[in-house]
């Protein structure tokens, strides 16, 4: 792969990068939404599910062993597991595995977790079971967008982008860093830092001492077409880079390219 192909496949993969970055983020607003439109005590599942859940407790409780809980149908069982402080707001938490039998008819149901041997209406938890008759009904009523329209739970979807957002970028500083070594063979070196003031503009590049550049030398300013800019004097130069002080005029962006003569 030459010069300009690596840095053709970087600049894209930077694109790729950043729309991924994009999608990520409409994916997680999409589940913060919907999970915030959500009843906190309502459980949605189909016939012969099994949900994890949890909810609120409105007393301390330390054991689940002291926690009882009650349903309007046989057909819904639920296993408590254990008890917890609340992450976020506090308070105390049960968490558990919530059963629907596959002979459940479609409808809602309701479920109360309770501290045993205490007034129901004192300690007691109300929750709706909501059970559809098949899959397309329960995404159809998702407040998801992106259960709605593909199917997909926004939380797997965003771990898999996460990860292929880090291979982007992985690639990306691959790329780059080929470009360096393929440019710096030729004398060049890629613009990675633009500093505008009022009156001028400070510019930072890969070129230094080691590459034989010293404080003066005069150096050619390309764009990203190929085209000659001018000419800049180096300013502070350092081992492995350099800095350079250019006119604003010139607009100039990282990704320009700096050449010895």
């Amino acid at each position: 792969m030459d010069l300009e192909q690596t840095l053709t496949w970087s600049r894209w993969a930077g694109r790729i990068g950043s729309f991924l970055c994009l999608l990520l983020f409409l994916i997680i607003i999409d589940a913060l939404v919907s999970r915030f439109r959500e009843p906190p005590n309502l459980f949605s599942g189909l016939p012969g599910d099994r949900l994890a859940v949890s909810g609120p407790l409105r007393e301390k409780t330390e054991q689940v062993r002291e926690l009882s809980y009650r349903t309007n149908s046989p057909d819904i069982q639920l296993e408590l597991k254990a008890t917890q402080t609340g992450y976020w707001l506090g308070g105390y938490l049960w968490n558990g595995s919530l059963s629907i039998s596959p002979r459940t008819p479609p409808g809602e149901y309701l479920l109360t977790v309770q501290q045993k041997n205490s007034p129901a209406e004192k300690s007691s938890s109300l929750f709706q079971i909501r059970v559809y008759k098949n899959l397309k009904e329960l995404r159809r009523n998702s407040k998801s967008y992106l259960v709605r329209a593909l199917g997909l739970e926004a939380w797997p979807v965003g771990l898999g982008l996460l990860l292929l957002i880090a291979f982007t970028f992985g690639l990306v500083y691959f790329l780059s860093h080929k470009a360096e070594i393929l440019l710096a063979d030729q004398g060049k070196a890629e613009v990675y830092r633009v500093r505008k003031g009022e009156t001028d503009c400070e510019i930072s590049f890969g070129l230094g001492r080691k590459q034989g550049i010293l404080a003066g030398s005069n150096l050619i300013l390309i764009n990203d077409q190929g085209k000659p800019l001018g000419s800049i004097i180096a300013g502070k130069v350092f081992d492995n880079h350099s800095t350079a002080v250019v006119d604003p005029g010139l607009k100039v962006r990282p990704g320009f390219i700096i050449s010895r003569p």
